[in-house]
This record gives structure tokens, sequence and C-alpha cells, in this order.
């Protein structure tokens, strides 16, 4: 990945923030931290990255903070992807049970770039294993650490997740929650996808 990584992360990240704490406050939250380059080395990133994981702890309500870091999402799916304007779609059409469909959904996306190594249905939820072991995958800090020192960082995988499941049951609340990651000492990073009723 190129090295400006840190840089549009940061930009994301203070563009979220404004936007669900208020204007001006991702600039004055991060302070001394916005000013990344791009030319940081990985390690660099890494501790730069845990300063803005304990900033943003410290200065917004859990909530939100999920929300900001799963807009900063370095890939994301729109309502005009493949997956959300045919496969879905698609998938619905031959699989009317919904927990059929949902089984289906899994076996589609199992093994597919962007999505995970495996992906299951296991008890009325889509089980995410994103398959890089022992090791933190983010593009952001490439390499610079073991693992983040907070899940709070790993919301921003969790983004890329819920912009493509939001699109399977459309009509329904999308949720989703880490099972574990490098940040939990897991050997996996895992996520948990269910749907409710809005």
């Amino acid at each position: 990945m190129e090295l400006d990584n840190i840089k549009k992360h940061c930009e994301r990240l203070v563009k979220q923030i404004d936007f669900y704490v208020g204007e001006g406050k991702g600039r004055e939250i991060l302070s001394d931290l916005y000013n990344v380059t791009g030319e940081e080395t990985p390690q660099e990133c890494a501790k730069w990255a845990n300063d803005v994981i304990s900033r943003l702890e410290d200065n917004i309500d859990s909530e939100k903070l999920i929300l900001i870091r799963q807009e900063c999402a370095c890939v994301k799916t729109n309502k005009y992807s493949a997956y959300n304007k045919k496969y879905f779609k698609e998938l619905r059409e031959n699989n009317t049970d919904e927990n059929e469909y949902l089984k289906a959904v899994a076996n589609f996306l199992n093994g597919r770039p962007r999505i995970g190594q495996k992906v299951e249905f296991v008890d009325g939820k889509i089980i995410t294993h994103i398959g890089i072991k022992n090791s933190c995958g983010c593009f952001t800090v490439k390499n610079g650490w073991d693992k983040p020192e907070s899940i709070t960082w790993c919301r921003c995988c969790q983004g890329t997740l819920y912009s493509v499941y939001q699109f399977v049951l459309p009509e329904k609340a999308c949720h989703m929650d880490i099972v574990e990651t490098h940040a939990t000492d897991g050997s996996d990073c895992v996520f948990s996808t269910w749907y409710t009723e809005k």
C-alpha cells in the first residue's frame, strides 16, 4: 500500500469526528496528531494509531466512536455494488426461507477477497474470520505493530464488512460486533453479524 495511507486515514477520521461530534472537533480532539505527512515508518504509524486510540477513547462516547471508526474503513461497498444489485438478490430469489438465505450468503462470501478467509452461518449469525493469523492486517499501519492496543482500531475492519452485510437484508437492521481480534489476544480477527426488525 502507498505511504500516504496514514494521511488518508487521518483525513477520514477528522471528517467523521466532525460529522458525529461537531464541526471542528476532529482537529480539536486530534490536535497534534493531525499533522501526519504520509512519510511515517510503519513503527511511527503504529505509535500514531495507538495515540489516536487513546485520544478517541478519552474524548468520545463508545456508541459514536464505533460509528466513527466504522466510517473510516479503507475499503467500503456501496448500494451500486454487484453484491447489492445482483448477487444477494439472486440468492434471495433461490432461498425464500431467511435462514437458508443467510446460509447461502455465508457460503457465497466464504473466501472472497476483502470479506474473509472463512464465512459461516452459526446459530442465526454470520461469522466472518478475516484469516490473517497472528498479525494485524491493517493497511494504515502495515507491519508496524504486532497488534493494536484496543478493539477501537479494529472497528475499521468492522466497517468494511458492515458495508457489505447491510445489503444482505436491507429491510432489517444490521448489527455487527467483534468476537475476537489480535487486539483481544485472539489468533484471528472474527466478526459476528445478525439482523433484527427495524
